[in-house]
């Protein structure tokens, strides 16, 4: 007798996380397992009353690599381009120690796509022995509205 399991979907950044997870390098039995770069937290998406906004993504990043990239995304995709300015808000990371702080950045979600990723990047701090934040700032959007402002960085260290 086969019996079906009755499981939940996964939405599509969960199953990518997953997929991102299980295809590391290394087994459970002789390493721990964990993303090399960064993991993307689930923010809140769009509002139904702002179609083709823009929003970055909550993200967590890794101390050791030496960019931690800040998805922005576009939901639905229009046929316009949408350009983004954006800079980096200091928390309780610090710019120059922890991440090079970015006063005036330009992206460009292309016509139909959509996502794009902010690049920031980390500098290496053996230091750095608990999490530390920074924000990731969208001003000055011309093509489409800003369903959310700012996402959250979070820095963890390579040891954790």
């Amino acid at each position: 007798m086969i019996r079906l399991l009755r499981l939940p979907l996964l939405t599509a950044a969960a199953a990518a996380l997953l997929m991102a997870v299980t295809m590391l390098p290394g087994s459970p039995a002789t390493a721990p397992v964990r993303p090399v770069n960064q993991v993307l937290g689930l923010s809140p998406s769009p509002t139904s009353g702002c179609p083709g906004c823009v929003q970055p993504l909550d993200t967590l990043c890794w101390e050791g690599p030496p960019r931690c990239m800040v998805p922005v995304l576009r939901t639905p995709p229009r046929s316009t381009p949408v350009t983004i300015h954006y800079r980096t808000v200091a928390m309780t990371a610090r710019p120059g120690i922890d991440y090079v702080g970015v006063s005036s950045g330009t992206l460009v979600i292309q016509p139909n796509q959509s996502s794009a990723e902010i690049a920031i990047q980390l500098i290496p701090n053996p230091g750095l022995a608990e999490d530390r934040t920074f924000g990731v700032e969208l001003f000055a959007v011309s093509g489409a509205g800003v369903a959310r402002p700012m996402a959250t960085v979070t820095l963890r260290p390579a040891q954790h």
